[in-house]
């Protein structure tokens, strides 16, 4: 038998995330990897993502300028890191603080940064605060969070704003696909009402099946179950909600539907 191989895929993803006034209280989430596919419902279909550049734009009005410390040429090198220690921690600042978590635990504190006001902006590099590497890896369990705390000068002001920039390589390992390939489907269109109904009985064959409900009124129900419930199990939104059973959740069991109104729904079964 050949030996099974991995196959990696990789996209590039970007972090787009702005702080104001209306938003500063919040914890939010600067990076969570992405799903393999929106359809997927198995975890470690999620992609891990490599950090490779995270960038802060920081524009703060709010509070008095912050001085620019007096570095005389005969100072010591003490004495210049002293002064530039207490411009960033001693005068009137905002903070943000920044934030990782996984699968087993909550939200922990990694990092904190002063925000000052320098005109007329100024930009922060936040890679070095996360990584000594050329990128910082988040795991597929894993998110990046950011917030701004108040430590005795308010949270930010109407004129105050703090934008993250950034991009992110994602990648996800599989196993090389040694399985049977689809030789035939069938099609299928379904008017689906307010009654479950069995749409596609159990089939030890299948490899796929994709339902997009095509109605522009109704919400459509699908469930493993033999009788479907208007408002639980997988929701097929109107207007071309749709799911797709693939090799990554696979199920051969019969497929029950109803609809909140009369809705069609077309399909196809792959063997």
């Amino acid at each position: 038998m050949a030996p099974t191989l991995q196959q990696s895929y990789s996209r590039s993803v970007n972090v787009l995330k702005t702080f104001q006034q209306n938003t500063a209280n919040s914890r939010i989430v600067l990076y969570q990897p992405g799903l393999v596919s929106p359809y997927d419902r198995v975890a470690s279909l999620r992609y891990y993502g490599f950090i490779t550049d995270l960038r802060v734009k920081i524009d703060i009005n709010s509070i008095e300028e912050s001085p620019i410390p007096n570095l005389d040429v005969t100072s010591s090198r003490t004495d210049r890191i002293t002064a530039v220690r207490d411009m960033e921690w001693r005068s009137p600042r905002k903070q943000l603080d920044l934030f990782l978590r996984n699968s087993s635990s909550d939200w922990v504190n990694i990092a904190s940064v002063s925000l000052l006001n320098r005109m007329p902006y100024y930009h922060l590099n936040l890679l070095g605060y996360l990584s000594d590497t050329g990128a910082f890896c988040i795991g597929n369990d894993s998110a990046l969070a950011a917030q701004i705390t108040d430590v005795g000068y308010g949270l930010l002001g109407v004129r105050d704003y703090v934008s993250f920039f950034g991009s992110v390589r994602e990648e996800v390992t599989v196993l090389a696909d040694q399985g049977t390939q689809i030789s035939f489907s069938a099609d299928f269109n379904w008017l689906v009402t307010q009654q479950s109904a069995l749409i596609l009985p159990a089939n030890p064959n299948r490899l796929q099946a994709t339902f997009i409900n095509t109605s522009l009124e109704h919400e459509v129900y699908l469930s493993y179950n033999p009788v479907a419930v208007a408002g639980r199990g997988i929701t097929l939104m109107r207007g071309g909600g749709s799911y797709e059973i693939n090799s990554s959740n696979l199920y051969r069991g019969a497929i029950s539907a109803v609809a909140s109104g009369a809705a069609n729904l077309s399909a196809i079964e792959a063997v």
